[in-house]
Formats: C-alpha cells, sequence, structure tokens
C-alpha cells in the first residue's frame, strides 16, 4: 500500500470531481440537443463540481504535506486533469446559460455549425472522463488501497474521525466494489437524481443514504444553526470587555515596536549620524522589518473595537519633533539607548516569525502592557510576521481583568474565549467536536462548560485543525484569586503543549511568575525601559495644542516634558495623571516657576499620586468628598446581571453603570417626578443632569474615575433620541485605581468606614436603574429591556433581608405597570403572551407575602391559577429543582387557584406547538426530568433545611392528588437514549433542539398516566421523610388509587447498526416510527427503565436503583417495539397527532396564539427550524395569520 488516509482523501475528491463533471457534461449535451435544462440546475451542478475541485487542491496538499513519499504522483496527475476539465466544463456551462437567455437554445443553434462544435468538445471531456475512471480504478485498487487494507482502516482509532465521504469510499472498498462506474455512481448520487432515467432514481434513493448526508451537512441552514448555538455558548456577555476598554494606541504610541533601524534613527536623531550603532553593519536585507518600515503605526478606529485591518500610520519623524529634540543638549540623555531598545524590540520581531514557543512582556503596574497587547494585535505588522512563521496562522488572545467578572478573570473564561476564537468559521471543526463530543451538543450557553470539557475540546482541535495557532494573553496577574497563578500556568502549559502554537503573555513582575518565567528560558522584554521615547511624544502630542497660547517657552516645554518622563520611571498611567495635573495648570495660564512646582511636589509613585491628586479637589470640601464618594461605591458596586437592551430587533449587552443611571440615582427629583408622581421628565432635564453628572465625576474624583464609550455599540443613545454622554459607561482608569481605594489605608479613607457594598449605596443605584428603564420607556416605546431587572430586585432583597423588603415590595411595584406593558419583557417578541409578573418571584420565600397581598387585592382565580401553573413549569432551563413554600401554595388555593386547570405555556423553541398542563402535570414532569433528565441533581440527605423543604414539596403533591378526579390522564414524555444506552428526559420545549442535533441518538416518545409520575416521584422522595406521610389515612386513600401506572411506547426512532458502525442518515433525523399496536410495559421493566422501586419507598431522594450491567434502558425498550407493525411519519405528524390526542400539547392556532403574518414569512425565508421541522403545522399557522390580517393572495 502506497499510501495512507491522506491520499485515500484525495482520490475520494477526485471522484467527486469525476461525478460532478460527468452531471455537467450530460446536462449540457441534453440542452445542446433541445431538451429542457434550467439554469438552476446548470448553475447547481457546477457549483458543486467548484467545490469538489476546491477540495482536490486541498487534499492533495495534506497528501503532499502529511509525508512526501506517500505523494502518488499518478494521483496528482489524474488530479490535475481533471481540475483542467472541470475548468473547461464551467466554460460550456457559461455558454449554454448565456445562449439559454437569448431564447429557445433549439431554435438558435440545433443546426449551427457552434452547436456542434461544443458538442464535439463535450463529447471529448466525456471520454476524457471516462479515461480518467479505468485509471482511477487501477491505482485505487492498486496502490492506494485493497480491500483488505480498508477493513484494517475501518477498524483504525482514526477512522471515526475522517470526513464522511472518506470514510464512505473505505466502506465502498471494504465491501469489493471496486469498479469504478459503480463508485462514482454512489459518490453523491442524489444529486444526480434530476437528470438520470427512472429506474436509477430508485436505485439511487436506496444507495445515497449517507451521501445525502455529507450534502445536508455542507449546505443546510441548520447545521450552521448548531454551529452557531455551539460557539455561542463559548462565548460570555462581557467576553470583549477588557479589550475594549483598554486604553487606545493613539493615547499611549508604540511606534518603535515595528520600526526599521533606519526609521529608528529618524525618530531619534533626525537626519543627523548620531547613532553608537556603527551603520557599516547595518544591512537592510538582514533587518526583516525594512521593506515594512512604512506600516508602522497604530489602527484606532474608536467605532470600531477589533478591526484588525490594514489601516496604519506611516512613520514620519517630522511628526516625533525630531529634529527639534534632537538638537536639545539633554534630549539625548533621556531617550534611552536607541540601540539596546531597538534590539528589545527587534527580539519580540523576530519571535514573531520564528518557532520559538513563548515571549513575555514584563512591566510594572500602569506602565502600559495591556495598551501593547492591544496595539500589536491591531497591527498589519503583526500579522505580516505571524504569517513569516506560518501563512495559515490565526492569532487569538485573552485578556485578564482581576476586577472583572468571572468570565475575564478565571481560567475558564480564559479556555472559553480562546476556543470561541479558534472555532470561528471553522464549521467542518465544530461539526467533528460535537460528533466526538455528543453530549456538548446540549451546551447553549457559558455556565454548561466544565473546564475539563474545555481542555477536552481544545486537545481534539490540536489533532484536527491544521493552522498555526498565535496566542496572546494579557494580565497573568489578574487571575482570579480562587484560580490562583500556579493553575493558570498549568493551563497555559496545556494550551502550548500542542504542536503548531506559539504564545506572548505580558504580567507585572511579581515574584511566583518571574519564577515561572525563568524555568521556562522564554525570551521577554521590560517594557519600562523601552518607552521613554514614545512617554516623550506623549507627553509633546498633550501640550503642542496648549503651548503656544501659554507663557511657556518652547525650551523649557522640552524640559517639562523630559522631567514628566523621568519621574514617571516607564509607568505610563502615572504620565497620563501627572501630565493631566500640569495641562490644569497651564489651562490656569499659570507661570513656567509655577508649572515646575506643581510638577516638583506630585508624589513618584502612583499611590501617593492618587492621594495627592484627591486632596487637590476634595480636601477642601466635604461635600465633594461625600459626592466622589459615591461615585466610588457605585462603581465597586460593579455591573450586576447581565443588562440587554433592545433597539429594533437586535437584543446587545450593556455594562454598567451608566452616565443616566448615576445621574438619576443622584437626583431626588428627577426620583420624584419619575417614581412617585408618575410624571415624566423632559428629555431636556436628563441630558442636562447627565452632562452636570460627568462633569462631576472628572472634577471630583481625581482622575480615578473615567467615563467611557461602550465599544461595540457607540451609537446607542443617538438611535435613543438621546446624547452620546447618556449611556456611557463610569469605571476606573485602571486596575491600580481600584486597588488603591479598597487596599489601601489612604483609599479605605477616602471611601468611608461603612460596609462595601452598603444597603444605601445599592438602593440608589438601583433605582437609577429603574428610572433609567422608564426614561427609554417613554422616549423610545420601540425600546425594550430585558427583564433582569426584576431579578435584580430579587438579588437585593435576597442579600439584605428584611431590612430591604419593604425598599424591594415598592420598587417591584414600579416595574410591574412596565411589565405589563411589555416595555420589560421576558419574551424577545412583543406579540407572545407574558408570564404573569408574579411568577417571577414565587421561587423566593422572601416574597410569598408579597405575592398573596397582591393577589388578594386582584381578585382573580384565573390569575392566582396561572401564577401557581408557572412555579412548576419545565421549560428551557438547566435550574428544574423548582419547590414553593406551603404557605404560598395553600395561599394560592385560597385565593382560588386551581391545580388541575390547563392552561397554556408558550414557547419561542417549540413553535407552531405549545404546551397544555395544569400546575399538577407540571409539577410531577418537572421533577421526573430532574431526576431522569441530563442533568444529575443530588441532595444530601442529612441537610435539614433541604429535608424541610422535600416534605412540603411532598405534602403539596399529597394535596394535588387527592383533589385529582383523574388519575389516568395521559401525558407524553419525550426522551432521548444515550449513547452508554440510557434513558434521559427532555422538556418539551427542548423537542426541536434535540431534533437537530448533529450526534446520532435514538428518540422514544412515551405515553404515562398520571398515576405512574406520582408513584415516581413518591418512591423517589422516599425513605423516613415519606413514610409519616404515606401512613396517614390520606396516604394510604391515595396509593390504593394509584395501582396501575401505565406507559406505553409510542414512537421510536432507532438507530442502525451496520458492520459494527453506527450509520446516521441525516435525513432521517426527523422520521419517527409509529407504533401501531403498543404494548404497556410490565411493572417490573418500568421499575427498571425508571430507576424506581414501586414495593419500597426507601430510598433517600435522587439515589438510583440499582441496576445489572447487562440490563440496559435501551434492552428494555427495544423488546417492546421489536417486531410490531410500525409505520413511519415525520416530525411534523407525530407532533400534530400528540396535539390531536390531547397528551399535553396542542398547536398555536388551538390555543388562540398567532403570530404576526410578516414574522412567519420572514422565518419562512430564513427557513427557520419551525418551517423544516414542522412544515404543515407552521404552514397553517402562516395561512391563519392572513386571514386573521386580511391579507390576499397568501397560498
Amino acid at each position: 500500500m502506497l499510501t495512507g488516509f491522506e491520499a485515500l482523501g484525495a482520490a475520494s475528491a477526485v471522484l467527486q470531481v469525476i461525478s460532478f463533471a460527468t452531471d455537467v457534461v450530460v446536462a449540457c449535451k441534453n440542452a445542446y440537443d433541445g431538451a429542457t435544462t434550467s439554469q438552476d440546475d446548470l448553475q447547481r451542478y457546477a457549483g458543486q463540481m467548484s467545490e469538489a475541485v476546491g477540495r482536490v487542491y486541498t487534499r492533495c496538499e495534506e497528501m503532499s504535506k502529511a509525508n512526501s513519499k506517500f505523494a502518488s504522483p499518478k494521483l496528482q496527475n489524474i488530479a490535475k486533469e481533471c481540475k483542467d476539465a472541470a475548468g473547461k466544463l464551467e466554460a460550456e456551462v457559461q455558454c449554454v446559460t448565456s445562449m439559454q437567455a437569448q431564447g429557445d437554445i433549439l431554435k438558435s443553434i440545433r443546426k449551427t455549425f457552434k452547436a456542434s462544435r461544443h458538442r464535439q468538445k463535450l463529447q471529448a471531456l466525456q471520454e476524457s472522463l471516462s479515461k480518467y475512471q479505468e485509471v482511477m480504478e487501477i491505482e485505487l485498487t492498486s496502490h492506494l488501497c485493497s480491500q483488505s487494507d480498508a477493513i484494517y482502516f475501518q477498524q483504525d482509532v482514526s477512522f471515526g474521525k475522517l470526513d464522511t465521504d472518506v470514510q464512505f469510499l473505505i466502506s465502498q472498498l471494504a465491501h469489493g466494489i471496486t469498479e469504478i462506474k459503480d463508485l462514482v455512481r454512489r459518490e453523491h448520487i442524489a444529486t444526480r437524481n434530476v437528470i438520470t432515467q427512472e429506474g436509477a432514481r430508485i436505485e439511487a434513493a436506496i444507495n445515497s443514504h449517507t451521501d445525502r448526508q455529507v450534502l445536508d451537512l455542507r449546505t443546510n441552514s441548520e447545521t450552521k444553526r448548531k454551529c452557531e448555538t455551539f460557539l455561542q455558548s463559548l462565548k460570555a456577555p462581557r467576553m470583549n470587555q477588557r479589550y475594549n476598554d483598554v486604553m487606545d494606541s493613539k493615547d499611549a504610541s508604540f511606534n518603535q515596536v515595528f520600526a526599521t533601524y533606519e526609521d529608528m534613527k529618524a525618530m531619534y536623531y533626525g537626519e543627523s549620524d548620531e547613532s553608537s550603532h556603527s551603520t557599516d553593519d547595518y544591512d537592510p536585507e538582514n533587518d526583516d522589518r525594512s521593506e515594512d518600515g512604512d506600516e508602522s503605526g497604530d489602527n484606532d478606529d474608536p467605532e470600531d473595537d477589533a478591526d484588525t485591518g490594514d489601516d496604519t500610520e506611516e512613520i514620519d519623524p517630522e511628526s516625533y519633533g525630531s529634529s527639534e529634540g534632537s538638537s536639545d543638549p539633554g534630549y539625548m540623555s533621556d531617550i534611552g539607548d536607541m540601540d539596546n531598545i531597538y534590539d528589545s524590540w527587534f527580539s519580540f520581531d523576530s519571535w514573531l516569525k520564528s518557532d520559538n514557543e513563548l515571549f513575555y512582556i514584563q512591566g510594572k503596574p500602569g506602565s502600559g502592557k495591556s495598551t501593547l497587547v492591544k496595539f500589536i494585535l491591531n497591527q498589519s505588522q503583526t500579522r505580516r510576521l505571524i504569517h513569516e512563521w506560518s501563512p495559515d496562522a490565526v492569532i487569538i488572545s485573552y485578556f485578564f481583568w482581576k476586577i472583572g467578572s468571572e468570565e475575564q478573570n478565571s481560567i475558564k473564561g480564559l479556555w472559553c474565549s480562546l476556543l470561541y476564537q479558534r472555532l470561528q468559521d471553522q464549521q467542518h471543526l465544530i461539526l467533528s467536536t460535537l460528533q466526538q463530543f455528543s453530549h456538548l451538543s446540549l451546551h447553549s450557553e457559558y455556565h454548561d462548560w466544565s473546564i475539563k470539557d474545555l481542555q477536552d475540546v481544545w486537545n481534539y482541535m490540536a489533532k484536527l485543525d491544521t493552522r498555526h495557532i498565535c496566542m496572546f494573553i494579557d494580565g497573568l496577574d489578574e487571575v482570579r484569586d480562587q484560580d490562583g497563578f500556579s493553575k493558570l500556568a498549568q493551563s497555559i502549559r496545556l494550551l502550548s503543549q500542542p504542536p503548531r502554537t506559539k504564545l506572548c503573555v505580558s504580567a507585572r513582575p511579581e515574584a511566583q511568575i518571574v519564577r515561572w518565567l525563568q524555568t521556562t528560558e522564554a525570551e521577554g522584554i521590560l517594557l519600562e525601559d523601552l518607552t521613554r521615547f514614545d512617554m516623550l511624544q506623549f507627553v509633546r502630542d498633550r501640550f503642542r495644542q496648549l503651548l503656544p497660547n501659554s507663557q511657556v517657552s518652547q525650551e523649557r516645554s522640552q524640559e517639562l516634558c523630559r522631567r514628566l518622563v523621568n519621574k514617571a520611571q516607564g509607568v505610563f498611567l502615572w504620565l497620563h495623571l501627572a501630565t493631566r495635573s500640569i495641562i490644569v495648570g497651564i489651562e490656569n495660564n499659570d507661570s513656567e516657576d509655577m508649572l515646575f512646582a506643581r510638577l516638583n511636589v506630585l508624589p513618584g509613585d502612583l499611590e501617593n499620586l492618587y492621594i495627592d491628586l484627591w486632596q487637590r479637589m476634595n480636601a477642601k470640601s466635604p461635600v465633594y468628598v461625600e459626592t466622589a464618594r459615591r461615585y466610588f461605591r457605585y462603581v465597586l458596586k460593579g455591573p450586576g446581571r447581565p443588562f440587554y437592551i433592545k433597539v429594533g430587533r437586535d437584543w446587545m449587552y450593556y455594562s454598567r453603570p451608566w452616565i443616566v443611571q448615576i445621574a438619576c440615582a443622584e437626583n431626588f427629583g428627577i426620583q420624584e417626578k419619575l417614581l412617585k408622581s408618575k410624571c415624566m421628565v423632559e428629555p431636556s432635564g436628563i441630558l442636562r443632569r447627565c452632562e452636570e453628572t460627568k462633569a462631576s465625576i472628572q472634577s471630583r474624583c481625581a482622575g480615578l474615575l473615567e467615563v467611557r464609550q461602550e465599544k461595540g455599540h457607540p451609537h446607542l443613545s443617538e438611535t435613543l433620541g438621546l446624547n452620546r454622554n447618556t449611556f456611557r459607561k463610569v469605571a476606573f482608569i485602571h486596575r491600580t485605581a481600584h486597588n488603591f481605594l479598597t487596599d489601601t489605608e489612604a483609599g479605605q479613607g477616602i471611601l468611608g468606614s461603612g460596609p462595601l457594598p452598603d444597603l444605601s449605596t445599592e438602593t440608589q443605584l438601583l433605582t437609577g436603574l429603574i428610572c433609567t428603564t422608564i426614561v427609554l420607556a417613554s422616549e423610545r416605546p420601540l425600546s425594550h429591556t430585558s427583564s433582569s431587572i426584576i431579578q435584580q430586585i430579587v438579588d437585593f432583597a435576597k442579600r439584605w433581608g428584611s431590612e430591604s423588603l419593604p425598599l424591594a415590595t415598592e420598587m417591584l411595584d414600579i416595574v410591574q405597570p412596565l411589565y405589563d406593558r411589555k416595555t420589560i419583557k421576558d419574551r424577545s417578541d412583543a406579540w407572545a403572551p407574558p408570564d404573569p409578573f408574579l411568577s417571577q418571584l414565587t421561587q423566593h420565600d422572601l416574597f410569598d407575602g408579597y405575592v398573596i397581598s397582591r393577589l388578594a387585592t386582584e381578585t382573580s382565580p384565573v390569575l392566582a391559577t396561572s401564577v401557581l401553573r408557572k412555579v412548576w413549569d419545565p421549560g428551557f432551563s438547566n435550574n428544574r429543582n423548582k419547590r414553593i413554600s406551603k404557605r404560598l401554595f395553600f395561599g394560592l388555593i385560597k385565593l382560588g387557584a386551581a391545580p388541575h386547570e390547563y392552561g397554556i405555556s408558550y414557547s419561542p423553541e417549540l413553535l407552531p406547538f405549545t404546551a397544555k398542563e395544569s400546575a399538577f402535570t407540571n409539577l410531577l414532569i418537572s421533577f421526573i426530568i430532574l431526576t431522569k433528565g441530563r442533568f444529575e441533581h443530588r441532595e444530601d440527605k442529612d441537610d435539614g433545611l433541604k429535608r424541610k423543604k422535600r416534605l412540603e414539596t411532598l405534602e403539596i403533591v399529597m394535596h394535588m392528588a387527592t383533589t385529582c378526579q383523574n388519575l389516568d390522564k395521559a401525558v407524553s414524555l419525550f426522551a432521548r437514549v444515550t449513547q452508554t444506552g440510557s434513558v434521559q428526559i427532555f422538556p418539551l420545549e427542548e423537542v426541536a433542539f434535540e431534533f437537530r442535533r448533529v450526534d446520532p441518538l435514538t428518540f422514544v416518545v412515551f405515553e404515562v398516566n398520571l398515576q405512574f409520575l406520582l408513584l415516581y416521584q413518591i418512591s423517589r422522595i422516599g425513605g423516613d421523610l415519606a413514610e409519616p406521610v404515606l401512613a396517614a389515612t390520606q396516604g394510604q386513600d391515595l396509593l390504593s388509587r394509584i395501582n396501575s401506572p401505565l406507559v406505553k411506547i409510542r414512537y421510536i426512532k432507532l438507530l442502525t447498526a451496520k458492520d459494527g458502525n453506527l450509520e446516521n442518515d441525516w435525513s432521517s433525523q426527523r422520521t419517527f416510527q409509529r407504533i401501531l399496536q403498543q404494548t404497556p410495559l410490565l411493572r417490573s421493566d418500568i421499575q427498571l427503565l425508571f430507576d424506581v422501586d414501586f414495593l419500597g419507598p426507601s430510598q433517600e431522594l435522587f439515589v438510583p436503583l440499582l441496576k445489572s450491567e447487562e440490563v440496559l434502558d435501551l434492552g428494555i425498550i427495544t423488546k417492546y417495539v421489536k417486531d410490531k407493525e410500525t409505520e413511519d411519519v415525520d416530525a411534523d405528524d407525530m407532533m400534530t397527532s400528540l396535539a390531536a390526542e390531547n397528551l399535553g400539547i396542542c398547536t398555536c392556532e388551538e390555543a388562540g396564539i398567532v403570530p404576526p403574518y410578516e414574522y412567519l414569512r420572514g422565518a419562512r425565508e430564513r427557513n427557520d427550524v419551525s418551517w423544516e421541522l414542522f412544515p404543515s403545522a407552521i404552514g397553517r399557522l402562516e395561512t391563519a395569520a392572513a386571514i386573521k390580517e386580511g391579507i390576499e393572495g397568501h397560498e
């Protein structure tokens, strides 16, 4: 055997080219002969052929790279000839389509010489393709892969990781199918159904099982959605916030980083030749930066937070005032040793294009490490040098931020962010990952991930992803304390361990980090030793516009610049703050002596500088001190829960606190009007307060706080009709400012002696947020905010307890009208029915009295019933362990809540169906999902509080069960069977999500009665806890009524095993078998299948029944469907039938939920999942919408 998998991949691609090219030839010949061939068909055939040619290029290159001795010259020659033939056929397709556009091709060219000439070309190409088939047959069987080789390949551990078409080819060869006409016929046969005869079509339908899967995976829009869902699960809302908040490069220039030696000379010396670095030894050809020296600069578009374009500035010595500087006798002594600086930056540039794995950037706090890393990431020179290392290299990055949220300062956040960036636009890698790790297809958000899963995927990617990866990780010292640097160092080792990987890190020179870097023997730079020139330029740029109108001479201004830089000692942040202080003096028209005196008294370290700036601004006014103290406490409170605002169709996350929020928090007049008098405040009044608040923050907070534009969403204020400052975020200028306030005696003196956080600060800030929401609702009715504000009020009350409850309930009363008007909402679509407002509070005992009192004033049993029904709604949530107190349950019952009254629970994921449920069925179903679902819930049997809650739940169950008139009522349960053979129940709302899974699974739809669900819950709660309840008269009466648990299998989709390999037909993923004659499961099998013992309710909660290893859930299920008469139905038919039988499902039409026609039409045009899975049902809903809106002409 000549080669391995790479050559077979190339061979498969060549077969696809032959297959598609043959389609094109036949279609073109038919067209010239007068047959009807649509342009769409021709273009589709040509497009498929072009895609196959692309695979030939890629796989031949992989074959060559894998091992040169395995590169088959004959295969490469055939590949080249096939590509040439494809090129000629593309020209023929263009010719045919252009002539068809002119009219009837039969009439225009049938008898012309031109048609004859084209047919001759096509005939010659067809003969060439036949010849290539013959050569490929010999090459395949004689050199590339014999039948025994193919069988061997199938047993290889790497076989399952191959592309599906390569697996298919090997499988065919293993079956002894070696004639090329058979292989070509089977290769993508689904694409030729249009142009083959009827008999061939039937044969194609039988033999195209796997190749249809390949086409679907590549082209189906649903695959794209799966990949997007998986990718988004890695992305936390604030993932890019730290990068966006880092100072822009234009505010701290690093133009030396990529400067050539000649450019650096020009910067430092102007036209002079004062360098000690002899130019006789300098050869521009040996300076890898010389040809691109004019690209140095930064790319700082404030409207684009992650622009990596090539719009860099050209280095211009004049822009640095070089001549001016070099003429100053003190200048050269202050800018540092240019030669050593050049060599240091050159070491970094050399690392970028080398094979060396690690480079570090060390620097003092505030020296500009993060700004430098951001600068490097935004430069085209970075990419150019990295691509010298490897042309296919990609750059990914992560910025640690100690005072940020968990995803911004944790090891898990690091893994998620890097993996997200690596997998962007890599659909094939995501699909392979989902096939390798099937359980990951259930991940939909950041919190679903474990670090182990992230590491496993990264290691898998290292084997699959052939690209080179260059990583930049900023702020190693800012990892959160819970993780610590030791664990981070282990993660860095795992990240950089795979081949084709390199890493640049930045950190403060902390002892533990320095010791670690010494063990790596990596190259690096000490930033404060290299930035003197850039710091001089920074100060000069700031002074340039001010000095002409000041009393400072040019000579003295240069001296002032030098002294500032000297005193900064490489700390850019100190320089930034000190320069701001000097500018205040210049703007006050201070004399030269006064400016130098101001500079001389500035402390040389950041901590003392913060103290000095604070005292200058606030020492004389206790009022100013108190105002600044509140501002600091607002920002120290942190952003809280993610807050989303919807403008138009887009929901966008915004970090807080905002200027407008603080303005409202600080102004009791605004609060009085908005919250108590229910009057509106004029927009001009709000804007004026925002401007005043911004000015106050800048003048009172000594530079420790700054007002930032929200990167990524810079136009929110304008979109809402407000000015740019309204939604700007208030934040610490740097981590050192945060640490100064929280970790030093002086800082704590500024904050005051009260606790952090404190009730007053939280109350004002939350009140400001509510006012902001009201302003949003009044100014822009089409804008919406997420219902997370309700949960923030709940969190506030839980944090501060009964002391805050009156305030919290007052806030809830203010928020409820906004919720009722859908200004605050929990659904993305305005037409969707909302959940009752009070249902948001039932999980928190603290609000029991509030819920009961508000329902009592409503005197509405219907509302009380709705609130009770939502308590145990299984929903699309990871947290289904939902419980309410006995006090609230019996309070709702007393108010008329009917636990057995059925109602509708709409979920957009289930459109065009909806759940039909009661409080009782929700309680029973949510419990079985909790204990028999994908999340293994466990409770400590000795936890007294949880035992009390379990006992209350059991008493609630018993009460509802004794009042239920029909315990034989049936509902449906949806289940997946995992690859280990165990059953997992999932909520109805997840049906569409499950049916779109990439990994093949068996699905089962059970019909169960309430007796079974009730027995299951009583038995699983079990233990000594249940005995007193069940021993009572009421318990004994109930047990006598539930001796007939019913479980039947209604529908199933089984995997098919073929030759030991699982075969997943993508198109049949939505095809189920309806069991026509269902047999109820025996009681013993029910107990085994659901891990429960009905006879002995003595086990502790959530401890499953021990089961023999030989007894698998799938085996029990198979026993009840084997040899049964079935019929194939699609998911649409199955769901419609379950709805017609009233098994916990109904259609949206029946429920009276009819979305707008435009909404449904847009979903159709996007080919949303609802149209893919349930075309008939949603089609009927679209018709109903058209009739409701009086739209004529709808079909």
